[in-house]
């Protein structure tokens, strides 16, 4: 259990040095679509001589406003185990759309919101927007690429987590997708608590996150 523990709070440190990354969009869905979004995972942190994902859960929704622009929003499940409130929304909007060598291109914006619950202090708010741009590889699968750019407010620090990630059809309303970062590309993680877990060259860490999205009626 102590071992448990330790590594929740391992992975809350993490994401929040890191952004509290989850799955992205990717591209916007069809005017007056919804889907229910669940996303697990995070850094890659020790615990007991194995290396795995931090078990971050988050739960959220998206809509499609238009066939160009869409809208969602995350709730961390995994934060209010620790009594603290989490949340993201954002907007995802098709900037240009794939054709032949061309990728489709995805600017998604983004506000990450925490509040200490028991306290009633420390707000921590996050911006971050990410560009993403994926090729299909079948009726409803796609590879993407891309870069999460997140500013930290309250103690100003600029984090890039450059990405790429594979989307594929589970059933006729469900897609899954998996999602790998190196968070923190540009600061060094060679010291510390983080220190070289999965760095890359001794900057930023290693991350895996999985998602699937359902598609209502």
């Amino acid at each position: 259990m102590k071992n448990i523990f330790l590594t929740f709070l391992f992975a809350l440190s993490a994401l929040a040095l890191f952004g509290c990354g989850v799955t992205q969009p990717v591209r916007t869905l069809p005017e007056g679509e919804t889907e229910t979004l669940v996303s697990f995972g995070g850094p890659i942190i020790p615990m007991d001589g194995f290396a795995i994902p931090a078990p971050y859960l988050n739960l959220g929704v998206a809509h499609g406003f238009t066939s160009d622009i869409s809208f969602f929003g995350n709730l961390h499940l995994t934060a209010a185990l620790f009594k603290d409130a989490g949340l993201d929304a954002g907007a995802a909007a098709t900037l240009v759309q794939e054709e032949g060598i061309v990728p489709h291109v995805t600017a998604i914006g983004r506000v990450y919101f925490f509040w200490d619950i028991i306290r009633s202090n420390n707000a921590r708010i996050f911006p971050m927007a990410t560009i993403v741009g994926s090729y299909r590889t079948g009726e409803r699968s796609l590879i993407y690429f891309g870069a999460d750019n997140l500013y930290q407010i309250h103690k100003p620090e600029y984090f890039i987590a450059p990405l790429a990630g594979y989307q594929f059809p589970l059933s006729e309303r469900t897609i899954s997708q998996i999602e790998v970062k190196w968070l923190a590309a540009n600061k060094d993680t060679r010291h510390g608590v983080f220190e070289g877990v999965t760095s890359v060259g001794g900057n930023g860490g290693a991350g895996i996150f999985f998602g699937v999205q359902y598609q209502w009626e």
